[in-house]
C-alpha cells in the first residue's frame, strides 16, 4: 500500500513538469537572465561558471 501511494505522488509530482524548449524557452530566459561579472577573489569555478552562462547568453540572447 505504502510503495502504490509513493508510486501515485512521484507520477502526481512529474506531471507537474514541463520541458519548454525552442524560442520560447529562450524567450524566458533572455526575459530572465543577466550577464555575470566576476572579480579576480572569485575562484576558478565560480569564473568558469560565469563563462558558461555568458555563453549560454551570447549564444540565445545575442549579448555582447
Amino acid at each position: 500500500m505504502l510503495r502504490a501511494l509513493a508510486l501515485i505522488g512521484a507520477v502526481a509530482m512529474l506531471a507537474g513538469c514541463a520541458t519548454t524548449t525552442g524560442s520560447a524557452a529562450s524567450k524566458v530566459y533572455c526575459g530572465a537572465a543577466q550577464p555575470i561579472r566576476w572579480s579576480a577573489a572569485d575562484s576558478d569555478e565560480t569564473i568558469r561558471q560565469a563563462k558558461a552562462h555568458n555563453a549560454v547568453g551570447r549564444r540565445l540572447c545575442g549579448w555582447k
